[in-house]
């Protein structure tokens, strides 16, 4: 199998794994209220946490093999573009992982939501562990960072969309102002943009999955990794 067509599956493993993490952390965990006195996710559903932090893992490793094969794929076109990207999107599969790790670690200390009280005053709930407040923030912190370089990726992989030419030139223009958006999420305020950024991302994840396994990418010959023109 072609490095192409294995790039294409990395990025379709990654957009299931991101889909599947995202909903089920959202079924799984609230956010703590702002009186709080410590900032800690309220796990409602211990096993679709693990799910979440599990599948978030899986996501972060897919991108980054994916990034790995993209670079072999593309190194003949814009040798320097590819390879930023490239780099750019490995440490984003990397710290996602991470992300993905301190949501693990959480999982197996942290107990689930059982009465009202723990809303509000969750450390009464367990012996609170000093460990817990850093992964806790490690996480959060993983979450954004590789989130903005996984936008920072894709804008560097404009110029080499825009090379290879065809409807990738149009595909360029987009994903540069989708990705743009991308970086917006450090603004608490642009909740909205959060979410579209996210399903355009996931969006791009399954498009450029689906366009790189059916082996469409052209070579600078003008010919498919079918080996046909």
């Amino acid at each position: 199998m072609s490095a192409i067509r294995i790039s294409g599956l990395m990025l379709l493993l990654a957009a299931i794994a991101t889909a599947v993490s995202v909903m089920t952390r959202l079924s799984s965990s609230l956010e703590p209220f702002p009186d709080s006195p410590i900032q800690l996710p309220i796990i409602l559903d211990t096993g679709q946490y693990v799910i979440a932090g599990a599948a978030r893992v899986l996501s972060g490793l897919a991108l980054l093999a994916a990034a790995i094969f993209l670079r072999l794929t593309l190194n003949d076109r814009q040798p320097v573009a590819a390879g930023i990207s490239a780099a750019l999107l490995v440490l984003s599969g990397a710290v996602t992982a991470i992300s993905g790790a301190c949501m693990l670690a959480l999982a197996a200390e942290l107990p689930e939501a059982a009465a009202s009280r723990v809303y509000l005053y969750p450390e009464a709930a367990w012996g609170y562990q000093v460990w817990i407040d850093p992964v806790n923030q490690a996480r959060w912190i993983a979450g954004k960072v590789g989130f903005t370089l996984a936008g920072l990726g894709l804008i560097a992989l404009g110029p080499v969309q825009w090379r290879i030419g065809g409807l990738l030139k149009i595909s360029a223009v987009a994903d540069v102002i989708i990705e743009v958006a991308m970086l917006f999420i450090w603004v608490d305020a642009a909740t909205v943009m959060h979410r579209v950024s996210g399903i355009a991302f996931l969006v791009w994840l399954i498009v450029s999955g689906v366009w790189l396994a059916a082996g469409l990418l052209k070579t600078p010959k003008g010919v498919t990794q079918h080996g046909n023109p």
